[in-house]
């Protein structure tokens, strides 16, 4: 489907903020830095959700990319190589993500355990025959990067082989994850978008 991971980005916010409001999941960041502040680090929060059976390319760019879509979801710095995320009641949801929120509470199922990580391509529908989405050059760009998204997949999956990981490997992965999750979801925009308007012009 097109829109695999969107959903389960939409997923991993939901259940991020879950765990993030959970005193018995969430820890005292720093009292001197950011008193009254209780988060989840960074690492372990991805392994929480390596856990529940999501696949490592779809937790970095999720995580990484959430503080920017869900704005009550915050990162506090205690060092440059030690970050929490936390959660900030005060701060009111968008009403893009109250919608996404029902959305995955409608489909809540949890994916299946694993042992370990499967490349998760999202193959992105490219029915238009008329337009930019219609042409063959539109056409090789979405096979390409589909085959990047396998690629990423794949380098995850040998990059468990290679544990511990430096922190520029892992600073590397995270980016790298977080950028093919955008470029992801603008192709499936443009896409969608282009069938609606095709649609309006019928």
């Amino acid at each position: 489907m097109a829109n695999t991971k969107n959903s389960q980005a939409a997923k991993i916010r939901q259940q991020i903020i879950a765990w993030l409001q959970d005193d018995q999941t969430a820890e005292v960041v720093s009292e001197d830095k950011f008193p009254g502040i209780r988060g989840i680090r960074a690492v372990k929060l991805r392994e929480m959700l390596g856990n529940l059976g999501y696949v490592q390319s779809v937790v970095m760019g999720a995580v990484s990319a959430a503080p920017s879509i869900d704005p009550r979801i915050k990162k506090a710095a205690v060092k440059p190589r030690e970050v929490y995320y936390y959660f900030d009641a005060n701060t009111p949801a968008p009403a893009k993500i109250q919608r996404q929120e029902q959305q995955a509470a409608a489909s809540s199922a949890a994916p299946a355990p694993k042992v370990a990580a499967k490349a998760t391509t999202v193959h992105i529908k490219t029915t238009a025959t008329s337009g930019l989405a219609g042409t063959a050059a539109f056409k090789q760009l979405v096979a390409q990067h589909e085959q990047l998204n396998t690629a990423v997949d794949n380098l995850l999956t040998a990059a468990q082989a290679q544990r511990p990981l430096t922190e520029l490997e892992l600073n590397f992965l995270t980016d790298f994850a977080t950028k093919l999750a955008q470029q992801t979801e603008a192709l499936q925009n443009f896409t969608t978008q282009s069938r609606i308007d095709r649609l309006r012009r019928l």
